[in-house]
C-alpha cells in the first residue's frame, strides 16, 4: 500500500452515487487546490503538456507499429499479446488529452467518452484483433483534438459551435462503438462469432470509416488555420481489416458449412443447423442462444446498449484527472498535516489528535510513540483504538448516550479485525486514508446511522446477515432439489436437476458460521442488520433489473452490487438470483412442463452465479498474492480476514471443481474454452495453492523430526547401567569390511558403525531434502 493516496479518487462506486460534476469542473477544482490560485492554471497547464505530448507522441507511434506487426503474426497468443499491448499502451495520451480537457472544457465531452470506453476494455481480459484496429483509429482520431492547444482563445472561441458539432457526433461514435463492443464479448461463444461474422465486419467498417471521417472533419478546421502544424501517423487500417484472418481450423469448417448451407442468415433462423454449427466447434447450442441468433444481431444490440450505458455511469473516469496537479493538491494538504487528507469532520478531527498526539504520549519510547502517530495510513488495530477512546469519551461525557451500545464493538478486541477488514481493500493490515474516506462516504445512502452505529453494523451485523442469507439459500436450494425430483419425467427434467444440484455448493462456497442460537444480539443491531439487509436488496434488485436480472461479467457484477469487492455483498445477491431460480421451478411445477422461457432463465442464472463464484475466487487469489508478498501467513491471513469467509474456497478448492464442470458441460459444452470471467480454477495460484499446502505440511513434518532427534539425543546422554550398555552393543549395525576390500572397482570400503536413532533421522533428512528439491527447483 502507497502511504499517501489520493482522496479524490474512490476505490470504488458508490450504491447510488450523485450526479457527477463535468470533466471540467472536476479537474478544475483539483487544479485550483493544488496550483492556488487561477492566474497560474495556464502556466501550469502548458508545463504538463509540453512534459506529456513527447510521450504520447512516441506512444501513438508504437501503437501503429503493432497495427502494422498484426499482418506478420500468426500463432494466438502473439495475437492476443499485440492486442493487449494497443489498449494498454495509450497511458501519456489519456493523460495528454486530459491535460487538454482542462485548458478547453469543450473537449471534455469526447475526452470523457474516449477514457470511460479504454477504461472498459483494459477490463477485459480477451481482445479481438479486428475490433483492437478500430480501437486503434479511435484513439488517434481523439488525438487529433490536441490542435486545440495550439489556437489562440479568440479562435477558439470562433469556432466554438462547429466544435460542439463535430464533439457531439465524436462522443456519439464512441459511445455506440463501446455497446458493439460489449454485445460482441457479451456473445462470446464461436458459434455467434461465425453466424454473426458478416454483420461484424460491416460494424468494424461502418466504425472506421465514422472515426476516420471525425477526423477529417478536423483537419478541415484546423487548416483554416494555417499557423497549426501537426504531424500525423498514419495507419491504412482498412486494408488491415481486410488482411486480418481467423486461423482457427473448427471456425473455417464451420464457416465453409455455413456458406454450403445458404449463408448465415439462413442457418442461424434454423435450430438444427445452429446445433450442427455448435457441434463443429465443440459447442452446445442453448435454448437462449438459438433464441438470440434468431432475433438477429440488430436487437441484440439494442438491448445490451441499454445494459452498457449503465455500465458506464459506474466506471470511474479518473484518465481526465492530472497526475501532477493529484500529487500537488496532496502535497498541499501533507503540508497542512495528514489529517486534511480525511473528508469526514468527525473522522478528521480524531486522525488529527492522533497526528499530534500519538496513543501513548506519555510513556513508550520514542520510536514506538511515533510508530503510534497517524500519518496518511494507520494500522488497523491503532485505528480501532483511537475511535475506542474518541466515543468513550464522548458517551462518558453524554451519561445515557443512545449510542453507548456500540461501545462494546470498539472496546472488545475481538471485533477489531472485522471492522479494520471491511476497511482495508487490499488487506494489508493498514488503513489508508483514502480507504477510510471510501468507509464512511458510503454512509451517505443510510444518512440516518450515526457513525458509531455504521461501525457497529460492520464489526458484527453484516457477518450476521451473512450468516442468515447462508441459512436461506441452503434451505431453498435444498426445497428446489426435492421439488424438482418429485416432478413427473417431462423433457428436459434432467437438465435443470442437473443444474440446480450443481448450483447448490457454488452458492455455498462462502464459509460461514451460524452463531445467532447461541450469541446473544443486542435489539439495536438487529434493527441495523434488517435495515441493511432490506437497503442493499432493494439496490441490487433494482440493479439487476437493468441487465435483465443476468450477471454477464464482471464490469456488470460491480454495477449490480455497486461495489468492487465481492465479498462484502456476493450473499445478498446470491440470495437474489436463488429466490429468482426458485420462481422459474415453481412456474415448472404448476404448469408439469418446462418450457424454453424457463430453460433460458435458468440457464443465465447459472450463468450469473458461476460469474459470481469466479470473481468470489479471483478476489481470494488476489488477497493472497498479496499476503505472500508481504510474506505473511497465509493460512493465518485467510482464517481471519472477512471472518474466515475464504477458507472453505482455499481450503478445499476440489470440492468445487466437479460441479463446476458439471455445470458448463451441462449449459455450454465438455470441450469449450469458457471466457476468464466464467473460469475458475484456470490460474497459475492452483498450482501454487497445492504447493503452500504441501510446503506447509513439510515444515511440520521437519518440526517433527527435530523434536524426535533432540529427544533421541538427550536419551543417548542419559547414564545407562550395564544391561543398557549389552543392549545398546547388540543392536548395533556393523558392516564387516575392511580398510583393504573393495567393492567393484570403487574405493575401499571403511567399517561403519551406525546407531539406529542416527540411521533414522539420515533417512528423514534425505526425504525431506528430496521433497524440497521437487517442488521449490
Amino acid at each position: 500500500m502507497q502511504p499517501v493516496e489520493s482522496s479524490s479518487s474512490p476505490r470504488r462506486p458508490l450504491p447510488n452515487p450523485p450526479l457527477p460534476a463535468s470533466p471540467a469542473q472536476t479537474l478544475q477544482s483539483l487544479q485550483l487546490e493544488a496550483v492556488g490560485t487561477l492566474e497560474q492554471l495556464p502556466e501550469k497547464l502548458s508545463e504538463s503538456l509540453t512534459r506529456l505530448e513527447p510521450q504520447a507522441e512516441k506512444e501513438i507511434e508504437d501503437v501503429s507499429k503493432m497495427l502494422d506487426s498484426l499482418l506478420l503474426v500468426h500463432a494466438r497468443q502473439e495475437v492476443e499479446e499485440i492486442t493487449k499491448q494497443v489498449v494498454e499502451g495509450v497511458s501519456h495520451v489519456l493523460d495528454y488529452m486530459g491535460i487538454v480537457a482542462q485548458a478547453h472544457p469543450i473537449a471534455a465531452i469526447v475526452v470523457g467518452a474516449l477514457s470511460k470506453v479504454v477504461s472498459m476494455e483494459k477490463q477485459r481480459h480477451e481482445n479481438n484483433a479486428h475490433i483492437v484496429v478500430v480501437h486503434a483509429t479511435m484513439v488517434k482520431t481523439v488525438y487529433h483534438v490536441r490542435f486545440l492547444a495550439r489556437i489562440p482563445a479568440k479562435a477558439e472561441a470562433d469556432l466554438e459551435e462547429r466544435l460542439n458539432v463535430i464533439f457531439q457526433h465524436m462522443s456519439g461514435t464512441i459511445r455506440d462503438f463501446g455497446a458493439f463492443v460489449d454485445t460482441y464479448h457479451g456473445c462470446w461463444q464461436k458459434t455467434y462469432k461465425v453466424l454473426f461474422s458478416h454483420v461484424h465486419k460491416e460494424k468494424l467498417e461502418s466504425f472506421n470509416a465514422r472515426f476516420q471521417q471525425h477526423r477529417e472533419d478536423l483537419d478541415e478546421m484546423r487548416k483554416t488555420l494555417t499557423q497549426v502544424q501537426m504531424t500525423n501517423v498514419l495507419t491504412n487500417t482498412e486494408e488491415i481489416l481486410k488482411r486480418l484472418k481467423n486461423v482457427d481450423p473448427d471456425v473455417q469448417r464451420a464457416e465453409a458449412f455455413v456458406q454450403d448451407n445458404g449463408g448465415a442468415d439462413n442457418v442461424r433462423t434454423n435450430p438444427a443447423l445452429v446445433e450442427q454449427v455448435a457441434n463443429i466447434l465443440q459447442e452446445r447450442a442453448t435454448v437462449s442462444m438459438k433464441e438470440n441468433l434468431r432475433q438477429g444481431f440488430d436487437d441484440l444490440l439494442e438491448k445490451h446498449t441499454a445494459r452498457y450505458l449503465k455500465k458506464l455511469d459506474s466506471v470511474q473516469d479518473t484518465v481526465l484527472s492530472s497526475v501532477s496537479a493529484a500529487e500537488r493538491a496532496i502535497i498541499s494538504r501533507l503540508d497542512e498535516g495528514p489529517h486534511h487528507l480525511i473528508e469526514d469532520k468527525e473522522i478528521q478531527q480524531i486522525w488529527e489528535r492522533e497526528c499530534v498526539l500519538g496513543l501513548s504520549p506519555s510513556g513508550g519510547s520514542r520510536l514506538s510513540q511515533e510508530m503510534s502517530r497517524w500519518k496518511s495510513c494507520v494500522k488497523c488495530r491503532i485505528f480501532i483504538e483511537g475511535l475506542h477512546e474518541h466515543y468513550q469519551a464522548i458517551f462518558h461525557q453524554h451519561g445515557a448516550h443512545k449510542d453507548a451500545w456500540t461501545l462494546s464493538f470498539f472496546s472488545r478486541v475481538m471485533y477489531h479485525s472485522a471492522i479494520g477488514d471491511v476497511i482495508d481493500d487490499d488487506g494489508s493490515g493498514y488503513l489508508s486514508a483514502s480507504e477510510v474516506n471510501d468507509f464512511i462516504s458510503e454512509q451517505r445512502c443510510l444518512s440516518h446511522w450515526s457513525k458509531p452505529e455504521w461501525f457497529a453494523f460492520w464489526a458484527c451485523g453484516w457477518y450476521n446477515n451473512n450468516a442468515w442469507y447462508y441459512r436461506s439459500i441452503r434451505h431453498i436450494m435444498s426445497q428446489l432439489q426435492e421439488s424438482l425430483h418429485s416432478l413427473d419425467n417431462v423433457p428436459e427434467k434432467d437438465t435443470v436437476v442437473l443444474i440446480v444440484e450443481s448450483l447448490k455448493p457454488l452458492v455455498l462456497a462462502a464459509d460461514v458460521e451460524d452463531f445467532s442460537r447461541i450469541v446473544k444480539i443486542p435489539h439495536q443491531l438487529r434493527r441495523l442488520q434488517d435495515e441493511y439487509r432490506s437497503y442493499d436488496q432493494r439496490k441490487i434488485i433494482e440493479n439487476l433489473a437493468h441487465f435483465g436480472n443476468h450477471v454477464a461479467d464482471r464490469t456488470t457484477l460491480d454495477t449490480v452490487v455497486g461495489d468492487t469487492r465481492v465479498e462484502l455483498h456476493m450473499m445478498p445477491l446470491l440470495y437474489i438470483l436463488v429466490i429468482r431460480l426458485q420462481e422459474i421451478v415453481a412456474d415448472i411445477l404448476r404448469a408439469g412442463s418446462i418450457n424454453n422461457q424457463n430453460l433460458v432463465g435458468v440457464e443465465e442464472l447459472a450463468t450469473s452465479c458461476i460469474a459470481v463464484f469466479v470473481a468470489f475466487e479471483d478476489r481470494m487469489r488476489d488477497l493472497v498474492r498479496g499476503w505472500r508478498c508481504e510474506g505473511k501467513d497465509i493460512s493465518m491471513q485467510v482464517d481471519r480476514y472477512a471472518d474466515g469467509l475464504f477458507k472453505k474456497l482455499y481450503q478445499e478448492t476440489h470440492l468445487y471443481e466437479k460441479p463446476y464442470h458439471a455445470l458448463r458441460g451441462c449449459i455450454f459444452g465438455d470441450k469449450l474454452t469458457m471466457p476468464r470471467h466464467l473460469r475458475p480454477f484456470a490460474s497459475p495460484h492452483r498450482s501454487q495453492n497445492s504447493v503452500d499446502r504441501l510446503a506447509r505440511e513439510m515444515t511440520s513434518l521437519s518440526n517433527r523430526v527435530e523434536v524426535l532427534e533432540n529427544r533421541l539425543t538427550q536419551s543417548q546422554e542419559l547414564p545407562r547401567g550395564p544391561r543398557d550398555t549389552r543392549s545398546r552393543a547388540s543392536s548395533t549395525t556393523t558392516t564387516p569390511c575392511s580398510s583393504h576390500e573393495t567393492v567393484g572397482r570403487g574405493a575401499p570400503r571403511r567399517s561403519v558403525v551406525m546407531d539406529p536413532s542416527e540411521k533414522r533421522s539420515s533417512h528423514w533428512r534425505t526425504f525431506l531434502l528430496g521433497l524440497r528439491r521437487l517442488f521449490f527447483h
